[in-house]
């Protein structure tokens, strides 16, 4: 039933992203690469009642290495990637999709306005959809302006504004965090509504603690030039193992308390700020897909910005 973890890190390699480019600016590091394969059990419901498992396997590899304008590191450049391949298999009638695969060329300027205060600007174009047809609307703009404003040394406040397109209408992006340093073993962090850690650090090689991940994403699919929409919000806890400085590989175990996989006919569009949506919400063509368990294993190597 699950993928060998080999099979899935050679899938991250072949993808051609769901998340915003991973800078933990408050914590001095940027995610310089991030390789991750994750498992999700899928039930679905046909209209007659009758449930059908299957099984998404999602791999993705994300790199955003930090160029240096200054050696007092003030200011640099964001070059990177995202990428994200995901794999349908088993039975699931009325949900016609295989492969989805999304690429997202980053480009970004940071820099140290003040002591307290750092920003960035990042330009995120993408081309998501299943790679059977590609056409010139499969590419999709956007871009996000950061900031983090040190409010002491252990507490740091940050706030993002963007703008991304998808295939159902704009995403506007509005987003408040922090990054808390409680105490000497306890930090939370995190970018409401996408994102909240709490990490417990047990040991100088190992963190265990609590994450939540929410994401909204678009594809375009060939058939009729439908499109899939996912949206997911995935609390879980996990443990963190630092092979070496820089360099920690995460384990997850998660339950999707949103868990939307919906494909819609073309014209069904609707803007949304977040996971709000402005106007009326579209009717999706595919059956309810149900909530569950996610199982996620990602490799990171960080690179320190400060």
């Amino acid at each position: 039933m699950f993928t060998s973890l080999h099979s899935q890190l050679l899938g991250i390699l072949a993808a051609a992203a769901l998340a915003l480019p991973q800078a933990t600016l408050a914590q001095g590091y940027q995610e310089g690469v991030n390789l991750s394969s994750e498992f999700l059990p899928l039930t679905l419901k046909n209209p007659e009642g009758k449930k059908h498992d299957f099984r998404a396997s999602v791999s993705r590899f994300n790199m955003g290495i930090p160029y240096f304008l200054k050696e007092d590191k003030s200011q640099y450049l964001i070059l990177g990637v995202q990428s994200e391949a995901y794999s349908f298999h088993g039975t699931r009638p009325g949900f016609h999709v295989s492969n989805l695969y999304s690429v997202t060329p980053t480009l970004g300027y940071n820099r140290r306005l003040s002591d307290k205060l750092r920003m960035d600007a990042i330009f995120l174009p993408t081309l998501s959809s299943d790679f059977k047809r590609i056409k010139g609307e499969d590419f999709l703009f956007g871009g996000i302006v950061r900031g983090v404003y040190q409010v002491k040394p252990n507490f740091a406040l940050r706030g993002s504004l963007g703008y991304r397109e998808q295939y159902y209408g704009a995403l506007y992006i509005v987003q408040v965090g922090l990054d808390w340093q409680v105490s000497e073993k306890v930090r939370i962090f995190g970018d409401a509504p996408t994102s909240l850690t709490i990490n417990y650090t047990n040991s100088p090689k190992l963190s265990t603690g609590f994450d939540l991940l929410a994401g909204n994403s678009s594809y375009r699919l060939a058939q009729e030039n439908q499109y899939l929409r996912y949206s997911f919000a995935t609390p879980g806890v996990f443990a963190e193992y630092n092979l070496k400085p820089g360099l920690a590989l995460r384990a997850k175990v998660g339950y999707s308390l949103i868990r939307n996989l919906e494909v819609f006919n073309e014209n069904d569009k609707a803007d949304n700020v977040d996971f709000v949506v402005l106007g009326d919400e579209p009717k999706p063509i595919s059956p309810e897909i149900e909530k569950g368990l996610t199982f996620r294993l990602a490799l990171s190597y960080r690179v320190f910005t400060k």
